[in-house]
């Protein structure tokens, strides 16, 4: 029998969306790692420099302006990238809301910077708060042309942009924390990276705002992004959650070791992470109505996060006290536990990454709402009742809190999906499996290594060990699924001559300041 001709341009459809996603994905990458790899010879080169004391000011002052920064977008983004209905106008106006509620909340910080430092307990504290406010404006006049790039799937010219902000702000921390300028230098790496942006962004998607009067005609997508605010200001309270209370009891010694440890076990998960997020909102939207499509990318693109996040934070958790010693000296040894446990929270927080985007993405915004205030009420707890015990107690918090919080969220994805506890074990299995066996290989080699050699050489023996162990098992015994995933890669790879995918056809949406 010969096929319905509807069927052909669902299947073009599917190609061109699988093309979309990966070329995203590869941009995306590509801009990210080489940025980070930049980032990161200044973060470690500063850190020789700089104190732990230095590292747990500027963190102090970024819990309060981080929580009041969830508000100044009022949740355009995520309006922009799932409403295209709406007009130029709209856009203006909500941008202005957007650009005044800035103002104010800068105002308002300025003001409180000394009842903050009071809390702290350290004076020093309420100017960083007072200049790190000017990051707001930075911020608000960001979010539409960022947006609009996303939105118009414009991966290569995002990844341009995040790797010149990260190149001259690193280069500006270096030079000023040379200069002598102590935490601020990490205050200016801040100030000069989102400055530089705006900038770029809005000769990219120039715009004028416009003031918000009618109200009326905004309500819509007011009322969209109030949830997602809601949403934010639980992920803020509960992540940040351990930070405040480490501050607070534990003193800021401890807040920058904690730090280190979270910025450590977080960088080979997030990183994987951040690239699936920064592509897949268009794409589960586009096929949110399809539940087997829906349920091909999510199951798809977690499955490769798992090959990529289980080895890296399980292998940075066995060889957490080598990786420690070498990057940051021997003074900073009380990384090394926190770190650890921390590693076996991110694999966790891996497998876990996109069900927010399910629930988003599918218009269940008030599902995705009360379970991150579900979260806020618990992890803070486990957090308090962890300080009890130190920094590893806090770290034990996040261990034990976060999977018991996101089983609800599990549970509720898997009716949306129609799928089964047994589909995330076959879907994990492989990198599982593959972990098992690096990690008994690590730990063997661990045993016969001299104390004595250098950390840079045992850290090196110890990795090359593990991931060539690791690739062996993934090969050895799942060789057939990973080529299927790699020809679906390429099969979209290939499809040169169609055209990017778009959601509703709309054509990019431009400002022009002068029309």
């Amino acid at each position: 029998m010969v096929p319905h001709p509807v069927d052909e341009p669902s299947a073009q459809s599917r190609r061109d969306l699988d093309r979309t996603l990966f070329h995203g994905i590869a941009w995306t990458a590509l801009g990210r790692w080489i940025a980070q790899a930049f980032s990161w010879v200044a973060t470690l080169y500063v850190a020789r420099i700089l104190t732990p004391s230095d590292y747990g000011l500027v963190a102090m002052a970024t819990i309060p302006i981080g929580l009041a920064r969830l508000i100044e977008d009022l949740g355009l983004d995520a309006i922009i990238l799932q409403d295209r209905s709406l007009t130029k106008q709209q856009l203006e106006r909500l941008t202005g809301a957007a650009l005044l509620l800035s103002i104010v909340l800068m105002m308002l910080f300025i003001s409180l910077s000394l009842p903050i430092s009071i809390y702290f307990r350290e004076p020093q504290v309420a100017m960083i708060v007072s200049v790190l406010s000017l990051t707001f404006i930075f911020d608000a006049a960001q979010v539409l042309p960022r947006a609009l790039l996303q939105r118009d799937l414009q991966f290569r010219t995002l990844a341009w942009i995040n790797g010149v902000q990260v190149t001259v702000s690193a280069s500006a921390m270096v030079l000023t924390a040379r200069g002598g300028w102590t935490y601020w230098s990490l205050v200016i790496n801040t100030l000069v990276g989102y400055g530089l942006v705006t900038i770029i962004l809005y000769l990219h998607r120039p715009f004028i705002p416009a003031w918000p009067r009618e109200i009326q005609q905004l309500t819509r997508p007011l009322i969209s992004g109030w949830q997602m605010l809601i949403s934010r200001f639980a992920y803020y309270g509960y992540s940040s959650a351990d930070s405040t209370i480490i501050g607070r009891y534990l003193g800021k010694e401890a807040l920058g070791i904690f730090g280190f440890a979270t910025t450590f076990a977080a960088l080979p998960v997030r990183e994987v992470t951040s690239l699936m997020s920064g592509v897949v909102p268009g794409v589960f939207s586009a096929v949110q109505k399809d539940k087997l499509e829906l349920r091909r990318y999510f199951f798809l693109l977690t499955e490769a996060v798992s090959y990529l996040a289980f080895p890296a934070a399980l292998g940075l958790a066995v060889t957490a006290d080598d990786f420690v010693r070498l990057a940051l000296g021997d003074t900073w040894d009380g990384v090394i536990t926190p770190l650890r446990l921390l590693c076996l929270y991110m694999a966790i927080y891996s497998s876990q990454a996109l069900l927010s985007h399910v629930l988003l993405w599918t218009g269940h915004f008030s599902t995705n709402m009360w379970l991150s205030i579900l979260t806020l009420t618990i992890l803070p707890a486990c957090f308090y009742i962890g300080s009890n015990y130190g920094l590893i107690g806090v770290a034990i918090g996040w261990l034990i809190g976060f999977p018991l919080s996101n089983l609800p969220a599990f549970v509720y994805v898997n009716r949306i999906l129609s799928s089964s506890w047994i589909d995330y074990w076959r879907m994990f299995r492989p990198a599982l499996t593959g972990c098992v066996a690096m990690l008994g290989v690590v730990t063997l080699v661990r045993l016969v290594l001299p104390e004595e050699w250098h950390h840079g050489f045992r850290l090196a023996v110890q990795s090359s060990t593990g991931a060539m162990t690791y690739v062996g098992i993934m090969i050895l015994l799942f060789g057939d699924r990973i080529r299927e995933i790699y020809q679906i890669v390429i099969g979209a790879s290939r499809q040169g001559q169609t055209k990017s995918f778009d959601v509703t056809e709309d054509p990019p949406a431009v400002l022009n300041p002068h029309s």
